[in-house]
């Protein structure tokens, strides 16, 4: 929840939401670049759900350039296929 709240609030941040699709949790951010993206990425809340990640969760990452950003029907896919195991 803490890092919803930092994204939300994040330079460069266009949108952010959550959902749960087949039982796994998936967030979708939206940024104006890779520069902020990254500075979110490595900072405050989301570092700190990062390094506890291992230890409570298993899950895959995907990020990458678009010109718009995915609907919520096709992210289940996305991650399937295009997904970075962490």
């Amino acid at each position: 929840m803490k890092s919803m709240v930092q994204v939300r609030k994040a330079p460069g941040n266009i949108s952010a939401d959550a959902r749960t699709i087949n039982g796994v949790h998936h967030t979708l951010s939206v940024w104006t670049d890779k520069d902020a993206m990254r500075a979110y990425l490595t900072a405050d809340a989301h570092l700190e759900a990062m390094r506890l990640f291992p230890r409570i969760a298993t899950g895959k990452v995907v990020g990458y350039p678009a010109q718009h950003a995915p609907d919520w029907s096709e992210v289940h896919a996305i991650w399937l296929e295009r997904g970075r195991a962490v």
